[in-house]
């Protein structure tokens, strides 16, 4: 009872597995069992459980880097098995998968090495490093690809449009080690990309001239522009003062005035007396006229108001900085256009024929 209970254990973890584990394994696990065999000297197993192991990373679209490790024993023991021709095809094919990959000369002898880089030394291929997105301006900026080489070569670095026709073409010369390319973002007249999508295309070729490779790595690109600033409102009515007086107070204090005037002249009068002398009423009258005059004219309606237009004056400009300020900084994110490039990822291309 316990036997089967253990079993159905065994069997459901199994099928509760699922294919995507492998990828989550690390190539010395999944490679043990056929790096194990090599040191071993048991070649043929241990090609068998390699190429196994291969196929299974390929299937689940693990990166280059989880598989040259395998490709490099797998090489090594189909040598060893007496099958060169099967070894040279499987270190061109590590060669065309990971250009920068040198084999270690404490772990593999002489007799593997030497076949390997004979391969590398005749495999034109490069690898394409670059960031999966970037952002550059367009004044002044340039998009930069590092192109690491397997050997030394030729190469034509392009950009094309989606159709294969030329954008631009971007370097033409030998490779050694490595090389870095520059793109500042402009058609080949200096005009901006009119595009959203270009492919980077770099062509390998042998010493005699002979198409080898091609790497093509498609870039999708967009144009990012910073978004302005509004200008600021100008300053609202019931932020100004009023900068010249009102007409009422000074026009009712001279119908005032002109009442009172004539109250004095008109006052015994009214009282029915006749012994006061006139000439007092008539100074009184008139000194009242006067200051009442004087008064008007001293605040006579619209005259200006000084106190009030200094604080509007300091009011519209702090307006007016703050406009001057917002200009400039859209002026600065005008110019301050950006490409953002995302990087796809590189095909690579065989070619037989020049």
């Amino acid at each position: 009872m316990r036997r089967r209970v253990a079993c159905l254990g065994v069997l459901a973890c199994a099928l509760g597995s699922t294919p995507s584990r492998a990828t989550a394994q690390s190539a010395d696990s999944l490679f043990a069992t056929g790096v194990r065999a090599y040191k071993n000297l048991e070649f043929d197993v241990a090609a068998a459980s390699l190429r196994r192991d291969l196929a299974r990373l390929s299937a689940a679209g693990a990166p280059a880097a989880d598989r040259v490790r395998g490709l490099a024993y797998l090489a090594a023991a189909d040598l060893f098995r007496g099958r060169r021709d099967s070894a040279v095809a499987v270190f061109r094919r590590l060669v065309m998968l990971d250009p920068r990959y040198r084999l270690d000369r404490l772990v593999f002898p002489p007799e593997v090495t030497s076949v390997f880089d004979a391969v590398r030394l005749r495999t034109k291929t490069v690898a394409i490093v670059v960031p999966r997105d970037t952002e550059i301006p367009v004044q002044g900026g340039a998009f930069r690809a590092w192109l690491v080489a397997s050997s030394f070569q030729t190469v034509n670095v392009t950009l094309l449009y989606e159709n294969g026709t030329s954008f631009r073409p971007l370097y033409f010369g030998p490779i050694g080690d490595s090389l870095e390319v520059q793109w500042d973002g402009r058609d080949a007249a200096g005009q901006p990309v009119p595009v959203d999508r270009l492919l980077l295309r770099v062509a390998s070729r042998a010493p005699s001239g002979e198409l080898a490779t091609m790497l093509q790595l498609p870039l999708d690109l967009r144009i990012n522009r910073p978004d302005s600033l509004p200008w600021p409102a100008p300053p609202a009515d019931s932020e100004l003062r009023p900068e010249r007086a009102a007409s009422g107070p000074a026009t009712r204090a001279f119908v005032g005035g002109l009442l009172l005037s004539a109250a004095v002249v008109a006052l015994p009068v009214a009282v029915g007396s006749h012994d006061t002398p006139s000439a007092p009423r008539v100074v009184v009258a008139s000194a009242v006229g006067v200051a009442t005059a004087l008064g008007y004219l001293l605040h006579r309606p619209s005259r200006p108001l000084p106190a009030n237009i200094r604080a509007n004056d300091a009011v519209r400009e702090e307006w007016q900085r703050r406009v001057t300020a917002v200009q400039a900084e859209n002026a600065r994110r005008r110019a301050d256009v950006r490409l953002g490039v995302h990087a796809g990822d590189p095909a690579a291309i065989e070619a037989a024929g020049p």
